[in-house]
């Protein structure tokens, strides 16, 4: 009997990105408080492009300082964008999707300065590795 995957490809974490919409459109504490809600439940999309089998490697960002930003997603499709703009069409994506809380932990991992939630798209949010943390100790 195969394993059943834990999310299915076409997962997309609705309540994240619904936050997402509200914290664009009105930035405000009220609306991060909601994000960081949201974000810590469910799961996310970790972009792994470029890993093998032998090594899995989280593909990150940098921020104008050329500090490392965690990118996460919240639907494949959501990084499918991304990687075609960033990379260029033909680039094969490869992620995971992974619980929540497990996404948000890999901030830890590395001297990641933020995490940013559906990077390329118009609706993006840079939250501070502090507000991630924070979030995380709280659940």
């Amino acid at each position: 009997m195969a394993v059943k995957p834990r999310f299915p490809s076409s997962y997309e974490n609705v309540p994240v990105r619904k936050a997402l919409t509200a914290i664009v459109a009105e930035p405000s504490i009220e609306n991060l408080n909601a994000l960081l809600t949201a974000a810590v439940s469910g799961g996310l999309v970790v972009d792994v492009t470029g890993s093998t089998p032998e090594n899995t490697t989280l593909r990150t960002i940098s921020s104008t300082t050329g500090e490392s930003v965690l990118p996460l997603f919240t639907s494949m499709k959501a990084l499918q964008g991304a990687v075609a703009d960033s990379a260029g069409a033909g680039t094969q994506v490869q992620a995971v999707i992974v619980p929540a809380t497990e996404a948000l932990g890999f901030i830890s991992t590395a001297d990641f300065v933020a995490v940013q939630f559906n990077p390329g798209a118009t609706e993006t949010m840079v939250v501070a590795r502090s507000h991630i943390e924070s979030a995380l100790g709280g659940h």
